[in-house]
């Protein structure tokens, strides 16, 4: 939901546009650089300045959904233990516009999934799923205010790629901070200021907790309804808990742009330079800093009403476990098929090569397949059955791992 509106037409289409933008760079992997260039694109990319519009209009969303997953693999290992596991969450959402200038807006969406059988010992994953934020909105003439508070809590070791030989690997972010939006007419600029924490779950995953501190700068041209363009620039610094895991210092500069390119085809596409210095201070034996590009580009294509698909391609760094950093490219076809009888069935079909920095880093690649049929099952219930496939090719022993899940669930909207 975009709380700004405001009379100036190319502010709205670019605001849809680089939300389209955000969603293809940074979809693909969900902790990729949170720190450090997504800052600058968080809580909402960008907008200009304008009234919310809706004073004294209060809208609440709520839903419940539950069901069971059966996963082959649950600990990531050459020959892993298999369960049974009940999922159940919540999603809920409140927005408050104070008044014409002014909006509160509350969102989080909780999930519990507890393994029933197969699995030596109780195993239960507590997310926080992406979305869950507090922000308060002022709109001062063209600039816009946006203080937010975001959270989000993984545990399931498949968000990662470089974890294996475990049932839980998890990890905790939060971030505060305040993004300005000034519109200048024919450029909007954007900037960005936050601090954020990760912490582990788990003791024995200590060593990744840290601190960050970031700064991000940009400037946004709007050339049309159908095509903008804009550079960035952000810094950031990232210190440690414990003196296992170095610090680092990250400088970013690039360009985006995205362009409707018919009525049925949308592409974003992203490219800069990304300079990361690390100190010596930590016990992991990795001397590796990284200067090198970063990339991705994104396209959309309704093909038809009921056929369309995405596809996104993506090279980019992450933080290290045991190591500085790993080098990610990623490639994800999904597709999307309105059926008949009111079903849906979407997929994406994805490969991942990985690089680890250190002389202990692992070179792997990983495939994915998943699909999942959906379907109303009335006015406010609705069904989705699906299947997930990842299978991990490492180059070093005891790293491969092959993962099945089938699940279902069931969703009550209030």
């Amino acid at each position: 939901m975009n709380p700004c509106s405001t009379p100036k037409k190319h502010s709205l289409s670019l605001a849809k546009h680089l939300a389209l933008l955000s969603l293809s760079v940074l979809a693909p992997c969900a902790h990729g650089q949170f720190w450090i260039r997504e800052s600058t694109v968080l809580p909402e990319t960008l907008t200009g300045g304008g009234s919310s519009g809706r004073e004294g209009t209060t809208t609440f969303t709520t839903s419940v959904y539950g069901g069971l997953e059966y996963n082959d693999n649950v600990t990531l290992a050459s020959n892993g233990e298999g369960g049974l596991a009940a999922r159940t969450g919540v999603t809920a959402g409140m927005h408050y516009p104070v008044s014409a200038n002014n909006e509160l807006s509350f969102d989080v969406s909780l999930e519990r999934l507890t393994y029933l059988t197969g699995v030596s010992g109780s195993v239960d994953y507590n997310n926080i799923l992406p979305g869950t934020e507090t922000t308060f909105t002022v709109f001062i003439g063209s600039v816009r205010i946006r203080s937010f508070l975001k959270a989000s809590l993984t545990e399931d070791p498949t968000s990662s790629p470089v974890i294996n030989n475990t049932a839980r690997f998890g990890r905790f972010n939060g971030q505060l901070g305040t993004q300005v939006d000034w519109d200048l007419n024919k450029v909007i600029l954007q900037g960005t200021a936050a601090i954020g924490r990760q912490f582990a779950t788990q003791s024995a995953n200590e060593q990744i907790d840290f601190w960050n501190y970031a700064l991000g700068l940009r400037a946004v041209f709007p050339v049309s309804t159908a095509m903008s363009f804009g550079i960035s620039t952000t810094y950031s610094v990232t210190q440690y808990d414990l003196d296992i895991q170095n610090n680092s210092t990250t400088r970013s500069a690039g360009v985006f742009g995205t362009f409707n390119l018919t009525k049925n085809i949308s592409a974003q596409a992203a490219t800069g330079l990304q300079w990361t210095d690390y100190d010596t201070n930590g016990s992991i034996n990795d001397n590796t800093d990284r200067a090198g590009l970063y990339g991705s580009i994104g396209l959309s294509h309704q093909i038809q009403r009921r056929l369309g698909y995405t596809v996104t391609v993506r090279h980019d760094i992450d933080d290290g476990y045991g190591t500085n950093f790993y080098e990610i490219t990623d490639i994800a076809f999904s597709p999307r098929f309105k059926m008949v009888n009111k079903w849906e069935l979407v997929g994406t079909v994805g490969w991942q090569w990985i690089d680890e920095s250190g002389p202990t880093g692992e070179s792997a690649e990983r495939f994915n397949l998943s699909v999942e049929a959906r379907r109303p099952l009335g006015r406010k219930t609705d069904l989705s059955v699906g299947a997930a496939h990842y299978e991990k090719f490492s180059d070093q022993i005891g790293k491969d791992y092959v993962q099945n899940r089938i699940y279902f669930s069931v969703r009550y909207t209030f």
